[in-house]
């Protein structure tokens, strides 16, 4: 008896480290939940020829359906081999939907999306047929154009996912949420009663064994052009008109076209983590890692002061920082309002602040003035916060177990579109140039530090960074390595 249909789920790069630490992770999330859709089968593709089992740490409902196929991306007999193993399916199912996921060295790209194309696996004739991307999605405006342009001449924009994992997290799909169904932030959310607004991405750890992507990469292009502008978009963009991802896509595209050239020369400034010692504690310098050039110029460290040209945000400035080896890893949003207090005179600093806490400790925490007992002009300030941990009922789903359940359920949302990539590039690429053209200096800063002093500087002002530690209250504190 055949039956209604199947998802075939297939992985190139399946002995790779992406599948081993992620994707296969999160497959096993997926089916401890129940949420797997009936009739799943792993097909696992790569370059090597196995002796073993690549699933064996699959559950074994899946693990036991589970097919290794060697491939290689150069050889297109190797695809049509994978279409034959892929149309075996149809002897047993009506429709056959297909994810092709794409966790491969961005240089393999070219040659499995033509080829696939060049097979026909791009056709939904029988089914389904969606792509998976990691990023880097290009390394500047015309690499990325060129992938784009692949990408859409031979699959359509609605087969395509360029995954994105940050926006896979529970706590950035929830910036949208506390934004716009609560009244009491949202008629506050303007330049009217906003002063300027961080985004932190930090990380305690260095590079570990990326060094050979990451010296082509740094800190911009693996975290500012993507994850960052992203954040960016989220947390300025305007109300959608509905609740669906062309829309919401659209909004977050109006957001980048306006975003004003960023003066490289005042409100950018690059580091890289030199060798240093904390408490007895040696870590050695950026350039030493393996993969690494030893007179390399990348920054491990990004701080840029930018701002949004409408009618909401305009003259309000946004800083975004991100870096390797700062003092605890954590990604926050601080919405830092105007201090309008002409009741208390005496209260001179702006007290009331809104963290959106992503990673770790995901909460919210909000800073309001209470009057200190037993006095009449004295202020306190004192934290309001929420914690996502106190939810004991519900469970949070891990990034790569949402955005992979979405492939599978069509929810483009959460995922770049090729438009909203190529204007990221824009935004990107005349920093890339005058970093090529030597015109931004490259400063050393210590592990254990957050990045170089002259950062405080975008400010200009009485104003500062906030300095967070992994847990969301404790501001402010020493938080070594």
């Amino acid at each position: 008896m055949i039956k209604t249909n199947c998802n075939l789920l297939v992985i190139f790069g399946a002995t790779g480290d992406l599948a081993r630490r992620k994707l296969f992770p999160a497959l096993n999330d997926i089916i401890s939940s129940k949420k797997l859709p009936k009739n799943t089968y792993l097909l696992g593709c790569g370059r090597k020829k196995v002796d073993h089992n690549i699933f064996i740490g699959l559950d074994k409902s899946i693990k036991d359906e589970s097919t290794y196929l060697q491939l290689n991306p150069n050889f297109y007999d190797d695809f049509i081999n994978l279409k034959n193993k892929i149309e075996s399916y149809n002897l047993k199912f009506k429709m056959v939907n297909v994810i092709f996921y794409l966790s491969t060295p961005p240089q393999a790209y070219t040659n499995i999306i033509s080829k696939l194309a060049k097979a026909n696996l791009n056709n939904e004739s029988s089914g389904f047929r969606r792509l998976v991307i990691e990023k880097p999605f290009g390394k500047d405006f015309e690499s990325a154009k060129e992938i784009n342009n692949l990408l859409i001449n031979k699959f359509n924009e609605n087969q395509i996912y360029r995954i994105d994992h940050y926006l896979g997290k529970e706590t950035v799909q929830n910036i949208l949420v506390t934004r716009f169904s609560n009244t009491i932030f949202n008629s506050l959310w303007k330049n009217k009663h906003i002063s300027h607004i961080e985004i932190t991405a930090a990380e305690s750890i260095g590079i570990e064994n990326r060094g050979e992507y990451y010296d082509h990469a740094g800190a911009i292009r693996d975290m500012f052009q993507n994850h960052l502008l992203e954040l960016l978009c989220l947390i300025s963009m305007e109300m959608p008109k509905s609740n669906t991802s062309d829309v919401i896509r659209d909004e977050k595209l109006k957001v980048l076209k306006k975003i004003k050239k960023i003066n490289t020369k005042t409100n950018v400034i690059r580091g890289q983590y030199i060798e240093s010692e904390i408490n007895g504690r040696k870590f050695s310098s950026y350039r030493k890692n393996k993969g690494v050039n030893k007179v390399s110029n990348t920054e491990t460290f990004f701080a840029c002061k930018l701002f949004i040209d409408n009618k909401r945000w305009r003259n309000i400035p946004f800083f975004i920082r991100t870096g390797k080896r700062l003092p605890t890893k954590v990604t926050e949003i601080v919405i830092h309002f105007k201090n309008d207090n002409s009741f208390f005179k005496e209260n001179k600093s702006s007290n009331n602040v809104l963290i959106l806490r992503l990673q770790p400790d995901e909460g919210i925490l909000l800073k309001f003035d209470i009057k200190k007992p037993g006095d009449k002009t004295k202020i306190l300030n004192k934290n309001l916060e929420f914690h996502y941990k106190s939810l004991t009922n519900e469970q949070i789903m891990n990034a790569y177990e949402r955005l992979i359940l979405d492939v599978f359920i069509g929810d483009t949302m959460l995922f770049a579109r090729s438009d909203f990539v190529e204007e990221a590039w824009k935004v990107v690429d005349p920093i890339i140039k005058d970093i090529k053209s030597n015109k931004i200096n490259l400063l050393g800063y210590k592990s254990g530090t957050w990045g170089p002093e002259e950062s405080n500087n975008l400010f200009r002002n009485k104003n500062t960074w906030r300095y967070p530690c992994k847990n969301l209250i404790n501001d402010g504190e020493s938080c070594l390595l």
